[in-house]
């Protein structure tokens, strides 16, 4: 049709200059929103598992994922639904994990296969319409266990599912946004190579393509994949392009494309904003916060695999070896394994005395606290947002520090109690860490890398600084 070539240099700047803005702007904005939406979702489920209103999925490591998909939707028999939504939070929290790990956020990679299932994967349970009468499955039985735990008497409970519903449904709305700016560049490049390559050479009368359209649409398809290769074929978009270029309306319909296209001249952040080093700090505080009920978990066990030890040690040698220990220190009363474990950082093996009694108490008096930490209106995260850059600074290292060590000793005494509860009766009876400390090392990892942005940037500034180059902090 003449007239194309104007409308479709024109569609072509628009679509380059939109495609370099979400780049640089708006993907970096969904790539923060997803983790924002996955931080919010983690310290929910923490919740409700720490409640016991639903249960571990115990296949949660086997599940392999490679793409990002929905968990089941399918229906399930009244006597499976604590299982079942168990199992499609636990699927659902490991999605998210691959989606914020693995993920690249740029306008190559999602393509409009990807964003369809983005799409379909942030509506699985639906954050704008989270209620106990919900039309969604998924949605409804999610709420009715989140509503066991709001009507109970736990206040700080109670503080962190609202904040986190809160945020989920922010950030889903933040989502939902960008996707569908993300779903209008997709679209309107797909149509454009629909023009230069399906309809080059076409000779398409105006009058027929609007009379006979499925005449028009086959004729089309057989030019489409000649020269678009295994690209699907969407014959919705390619009713567009002939709506757009044929029709009475083109006109009208090609300038409103061209105008949602059109890319918001952006205002100048305030360099405050830009650079706010302190929220990188609070962000992994509450990764940190996050690992306390891990923690709470993973002593708990031990200390039960303890009991089933020192039953078991309740022989005539085991008597012994208590006496001779408490002859060389009367005053000790407190439960001492020598445990071994490898170095991470030399891959050494060490040996190390540690003192079970003493451990788990710090360990649990620690996982009080950082749960406590979990929800933003109580008064330890208050006083630690409230807080200078560099005392938040150092309650983020010395939190890793001690994270760090709780896991090699928590992983040690682990191996321990397997290795030397022999009894058969017990042995069965011994319970295992592994998804406590998988967690525990993902919160590591997570901070670990926060802790990094945040000293990165402040050597930048420190940089610039010593080049003579002024830069404002906040």
């Amino acid at each position: 049709m003449e007239g194309n070539g104007e409308y479709e240099r024109i569609l072509e700047e628009k679509l380059l200059a939109k495609a370099e803005t979400l780049d640089r702007v708006e993907l970096p904005k969904l790539k923060e929103a997803f983790k924002l939406f996955q931080t919010a979702f983690q310290g929910i489920h923490t919740v409700l598992l720490r409640k016991g209103v639903i249960q571990k999925d115990p296949y949660k490591f086997d599940l392999k994922i490679s793409e990002v998909q929905t968990p089941p939707e399918s229906p399930f028999a009244e006597s499976e639904k604590n299982e079942q939504i168990s199992v499609r939070l636990s699927q659902f929290d490991s999605y998210l994990d691959f989606l914020n790990g693995y993920y690249q956020f740029s306008v190559d990679f999602l393509t409009m296969g990807r964003v369809k299932r983005l799409i379909n994967f942030t509506k699985y349970f639906n954050f704008l319409q989270f209620s106990e009468t919900s039309n969604q499955l998924n949605t409804r039985c999610f709420a009715e266990v989140v509503g066991l735990v709001r009507k109970g008497t736990d206040p700080l409970s109670t503080g962190i599912l609202g904040e986190g519903l809160l945020s989920l449904e922010k950030t889903s709305r933040e989502i939902f946004q960008i996707l569908k700016s993300l779903t209008l560049y997709h679209k309107e490049r797909y149509k454009l190579d629909i023009r230069q390559l399906a309809l080059a050479g076409l000779t398409l009368d105006r009058e027929r393509v609007i009379t006979h359209r499925d005449e028009a649409l086959r004729s089309i398809k057989r030019k489409f994949s000649e020269t678009m290769g295994d690209r699907p074929f969407y014959p919705e978009l390619v009713e567009e392009v002939l709506a757009e270029d044929y029709s009475s309306d083109g006109p009208n319909l090609r300038d409103d494309i061209l105008a949602q296209l059109q890319v918001k001249e952006e205002k100048k952040a305030d360099s405050a904003q830009a650079r706010n080093f302190k929220a990188i700090v609070l962000d992994g505080a509450r990764v940190l916060a996050g690992a306390g009920y891990q923690l709470e978990e993973a002593i708990r066990k031990l200390r039960e695999n303890s009991i089933l030890l020192e039953n078991q040690n309740r022989t005539f040698l085991g008597q012994m070896r208590k006496m001779i220990r408490r002859l060389f220190n009367p005053a000790e009363d407190n439960v001492v394994y020598q445990v071994e474990y490898s170095d991470p950082i030399t891959a050494e093996h060490r040996r190390e005395e540690i003192d079970f009694t003493r451990l788990s108490e710090e360990i649990a008096r620690r996982a009080r606290v950082l749960a406590s930490m979990m929800a933003r209106n109580s008064q330890s995260w208050q006083r630690l947002a409230s807080a200078p850059e560099e005392q938040a600074y150092s309650f983020l290292v010395k939190g890793l520090e001690d994270l760090q060590r709780y896991y090699r000793r928590l992983s040690a005494l682990d191996e321990h109690f397997k290795n030397e509860i022999t009894d058969p009766e017990a042995k069965p009876r011994i319970r295992g860490i592994k998804v406590e400390l998988a967690t525990l090392k993902t919160s590591i990892i997570k901070a670990n890398q926060k802790k990094h942005e945040y000293v990165a940037q402040k050597e930048e500034i420190e940089q610039m600084r010593r080049l003579g180059i002024r830069a404002e902090t906040p």
